[in-house]
């Protein structure tokens, strides 16, 4: 009964946001060097710590240890969108969602085929030189052999995500900020109320209903209005049976 209720809420919105938390991308096969098992195993074969390697100061100071973990655990594993982001394309073309703001950095809401994504921080897909500004993609960056140089500038190519020790850049959050403002219905997917995105962002919605899609419980899910335990591939195909032509395709 309550499913029912919550799948008319969402047919009803006027404007609805998503908040796609990181796990959804470890679903998807993609790399979360900050929580994935097997990290044990990744800073025994580099030497160093994935959130070390994965930092502005590594990527100055030692370019080429840099790269050898850049390209071979995230540009080599960038995964395939699953039936949760299938959803997501399908209530945007449906006109039911509005924007989706994530902190993954592999694209996966935009492969699957969104449009109005705001990445804040950044994407895999997108890399430039630091000096003349020019653009390269993921493919140059996996095909030039040692550390990716621009032609023209001979320095390394920088990757278009937030290393650790980036600043967050201002103009995505107020894209951010602005898309949650307009919205009054707030779907979050992969993430409790507490985790980095969630909280950060909250502040800025104005809305009246939070709808919550996480695989583990926590103390703060009380926050929101309905909650679902599992896998979001598994859950929003079942909130939005609209999209069921989609993900069969």
């Amino acid at each position: 009964m309550e499913m029912t209720y919550v799948r008319k809420r969402i047919e009803e919105a006027s404007n609805l946001v998503c908040l796609l938390g990181i796990s959804t991308s470890m679903d998807c096969g993609c790399l979360n060097y900050r929580q994935e098992d097997g990290l044990y195993d990744l800073e025994q074969k580099y030497g160093h710590a994935p959130e070390e390697i994965f930092s502005s100061v590594f990527f100055s100071t030692r370019p080429q240890q840099f790269f050898d973990f850049y390209k071979t655990e995230i540009l080599k594993r960038t995964g395939m969108p699953d039936d949760c982001m299938k959803t997501l394309a399908r209530m945007e073309t449906d006109g039911r969602l509005k924007a989706v703001i994530t902190r993954e950095l592999f694209s996966l809401p935009r492969r699957a085929g969104c449009q109005n994504v705001v990445e804040l921080h950044g994407s895999i897909y997108e890399n430039h030189c630091p000096r003349c500004g020019k653009a390269f993609d993921i493919g140059y960056m996996l095909e030039t052999d040692g550390v990716p140089l621009c032609p023209e500038c001979k320095v390394p190519i920088r990757p278009g995500v937030n290393l650790i020790g980036d600043r967050m850049s201002s103009a995505r959050i107020a894209m951010a900020a602005a898309e949650l403002a307009k919205a009054d219905t707030l779907l979050i997917l992969g993430g409790h109320m507490e985790t980095p995105l969630v909280s950060n962002m909250l502040p800025y919605f104005h809305g009246n209903l939070v709808i919550l899609v996480n695989e583990s419980k926590h103390l703060s899910d009380r926050m929101a209005d309905f909650t679902y335990y599992g896998k979001p591939r598994d859950i929003l195909p079942q909130l939005y049976p609209a999209a069921a032509d989609a993900i069969s395709a």
